[in-house]
């Protein structure tokens, strides 16, 4: 007896420790990676294996070397206690003969689940921060029922002979081994497969949020460019105007009129070639100035002067604070005062960095994201967003943090807290950070892995219910057999069953080939309906799409998507120095019309000029747009102004000339126009909507003036 429990007892620590060291090598080494930090580790699985194939003892020694594996690998405590409760319940459900896959799914749906996002919630605030905790339970939902079919799967892979005795002796229902092995042939590969699929469509939405922020950041990084050189231009426009004039009047009223029409200067300052501050515009600058220690009114030892007088060339400072009259973050532009060759001073333009707030919010739309960070070569902060708590000059570190979802993203860690981002530098080698918050790496697994675990939940759910009904059905002959206990109904039943068995075998491979096909086809129809739905979708999108920036009275487009286009029309003309005039014309008393002959006739009104301005603007270059009410705006570019004018001019003559027959009156009614028309030339950096009003100035005057009637303005900056 004793030799028995010997070797009994080293039998039970031989399989144990070869599955345990088995199970902790699947888990340390072979985890199946899934999406970011998500991986299928299957080591829990070998334990289960263990206890419903050998028993109980050996499968405490092979989940010993599980759990250490899993401290190993610094998981998470609430989780290995979850683990530990997961084993405990299934062995307990197993001793009930209750189905290794309906206890796992039992426990997660009511335990596991429930107890990790509680945990999760009072025990991991960088879970809860980065929007992580549904994720995490719903993985570890998953990654159990992956577990226990594998479990399952690997018990009837192994030989009988191999199992325990007392394991190979369990007498299952008919119905429940049925009801077994059709649960195994679903949940494995559904799991399995859809956790492929999530991860698939979780790592291109990765890419996608890798391509938005780098695009946006190049956009911001352009768009700092821009603002910094065409203040920087303007500087040096200037500073060649003074070495030119000897009219020491007009240089400071032209310094006062630059100073007002760019207002991101809160000072333009005009400095000696000895380094004394002689001029500021604005003047209100100037009684403050003088009322300065001289000490304070020279600029020697400022790099920006240093640079002009030295270097005889521009000069753009990082970022730095301001002293004397302003105290305040700013950057500093300078060029050099040159006459006759000799070094006479240098022009300051002090730029106020509190205004790159304005650029950043004018792009909030575009960039998707509040979070902006932008410092100079030196790393000293330029303008960070107030959400973020960044002071201005204050020095950026650059320290990288990390994600708990997605470890390989690039991560930035802000007072103690880690945001993706992408980071460029522009022409002037500042840096631009576009920062997005953690929750939207998570939100690209979650939208997925959730709606997946109630999805596999639910289909879980559904399929064991079918092939429970199904597998009673399969056995009640069998049953029925074993009731009936008579000679007469066994015999019978023998010798039907030899003659029948065959048939019966061969009619449900058939129905089973049947369904396995129609599944396919039902598939296939699924997939043909799903691509139709799709095309459908997309088609509808584009038309919605369309009719969001088409008028649908006149099929002009909209005043949303007159400006889109016209913004971009705009700014490619100034980029190729190519003439551009904006046409801003409002029916005469149209108001009149509507009230007399009714809001259809004054529809027709409507409709009939707009057909009237498509066959008179018929290049590709001419955009019109019902602006609203009865206003409409054509926006020609290219050619001579002259051409635009000409073009105008037409259109007002033929509308006068222009009968409208509605179908409900005898006699046609004929209207005017008045027209406001701005002409810029190519060197002109106004903006679409400084233009609409420059044009609605000259609309007003033809309206004052007794209306059908042209007025143009032509602005040439040179």
């Amino acid at each position: 007896m004793r030799d028995f429990f010997t070797k009994n007892t080293l039998n039970i620590l031989a399989k144990g420790s070869l599955l345990g060291v088995i199970a902790f090598v699947a888990n340390i080494l072979f985890a199946i990676p899934v999406y970011g930090s998500e991986t299928l580790s299957w080591g829990l699985g070998i334990a289960l294996f263990t206890l419903i194939s050998f028993g109980l003892s050996p499968a405490i020694i092979v989940f010993a070397f599980c759990v250490t594996s899993m401290f190993l690998l610094a998981q998470d405590w609430f989780l290995i206690a979850t683990t530990v409760l997961e084993f405990v319940f299934i062995a307990i459900c197993i001793k009930k003969r209750l189905f290794i896959i309906m206890a796992s799914l039992c426990f997660w749906i009511f335990v596991g689940s429930p107890l990790l996002l509680v945990s999760v919630h009072f025990y991991s605030e960088v879970m809860i921060s980065q929007g992580y905790e549904y994720i995490y339970a719903a993985s570890a939902g998953l990654n159990g029922l992956f577990n226990a079919s594998l479990a399952a799967m690997l018990y009837l892979l192994t030989p009988t002979r191999w199992l325990n005795e007392k394991a190979s002796r369990v007498n299952q229902k008919l119905s429940s081994n049925i009801f077994a092995l059709s649960a195994l042939t679903l949940i494995l590969p559904v799991v399995t497969v859809s956790l492929l699929m999530a991860s698939s469509a979780s790592e291109r939405n990765q890419k996608q949020v890798v391509k938005i922020l780098r695009a946006q950041a190049n956009s911001l990084s352009l768009a700092t460019d821009n603002f910094i050189n065409q203040h920087f231009t303007v500087i040096q426009q200037l500073a060649n105007t003074l070495s030119l004039s000897d009219d020491k009047i007009f240089e400071q009223k032209l310094l006062v009129k630059s100073q007002e029409q760019f207002s991101d200067f809160f000072n333009i300052t005009v400095i000696r070639a000895d380094g004394y501050t002689e001029f500021f515009a604005p003047t209100r600058y100037n009684e403050e100035l003088s009322k300065l220690p001289p000490s304070l009114r020279y600029v020697n030892d400022r790099r920006y002067f240093a640079h002009a007088k030295q270097n005889m060339t521009p000069y753009v400072s990082q970022a730095m604070m301001s002293r004397g009259v302003i105290s305040a973050p700013m950057i500093a532009m300078s060029s050099p005062i040159i006459e006759n060759g000799e070094f006479a001073g240098a022009l300051l333009g002090a730029m106020n960095l509190s205004n790159v707030r304005t650029l950043h919010q004018n792009m909030v739309d575009s960039l998707q994201t509040e979070s902006v960070i932008i410092t100079d070569e030196s790393n000293y902060i330029v303008y960070a967003s107030a959400p973020l708590k960044l002071k201005p000059l204050e020095k950026f570190e650059l320290t990288s943090g990390k994600s708990v979802f997605v470890p390989e993203f690039p991560m930035l860690a802000i007072k103690n807290k880690s945001y993706p981002y992408h980071v460029v530098k522009n022409s002037h080698n500042w840096n631009v950070y576009i920062i997005k918050q953690p929750e939207e790496l998570v939100r690209l697994y979650s939208q997925h892995i959730i709606v997946l675990w109630l999805v596999v939940v639910g289909i879980i759910l559904i399929f064991l219910l079918i092939a429970h009904k199904l597998s009673k059905r399969i056995t009640s002959p069998l049953v029925a057999l074993l009731e009936n206990s008579s000679e007469s109904y066994i015999s019978n039943f023998e010798v039907e069953q030899d003659a029948t068995s065959s048939r019966e075998i061969n009619e449900v491979a058939a129905k089973l080939r049947k369904s396995h096909h129609l599944l396919r086809d039902f598939e296939d129809q699924l997939q043909q309906q799903v691509n139709e739905k799709t095309t459908q979708l997309e088609q509808m999108n584009l038309q919605l799409a369309a009719q969001a920036r088409e008028d649908g009275l006149t099929s002009l487009l909209n005043r949303s998507g007159f400006d889109e286009i016209a913004n971009n029309a705009i700014k490619t003309s100034q980029r190729l120095h190519q003439p551009i005039s904006l046409a801003l014309i409002d029916i005469d008393d149209f108001k009149l019309i509507n009230d007399s002959y009714g809001h259809p006739v004054g529809d027709e009104c409507l409709k009939a000029f707009a057909e009237l301005m498509q066959s008179n603007c018929k290049r590709e270059t001419d955009i019109i747009g019902r602006y609203g009410g009865e206003e409409f705006v054509i926006l020609m570019a290219g050619k001579d102004v002259r051409a635009h004018h000409q073009l105008m001019h037409n259109i007002r003559v033929q509308t006068q000339d222009l009968l409208v027959h509605p179908v409900e009156m005898q006699s046609p009614i004929s209207f005017t126009i008045s027209i406001g028309l701005c002409s810029l030339l190519g060197s002109s950096q106004l903006g679409l909507h400084e233009v609409i009003n420059i044009a609605d100035e000259e609309l007003y005057k033809c309206k004052r003036n007794g209306k059908n009637q042209l007025s143009i303005v032509t602005i040439d900056p040179e």
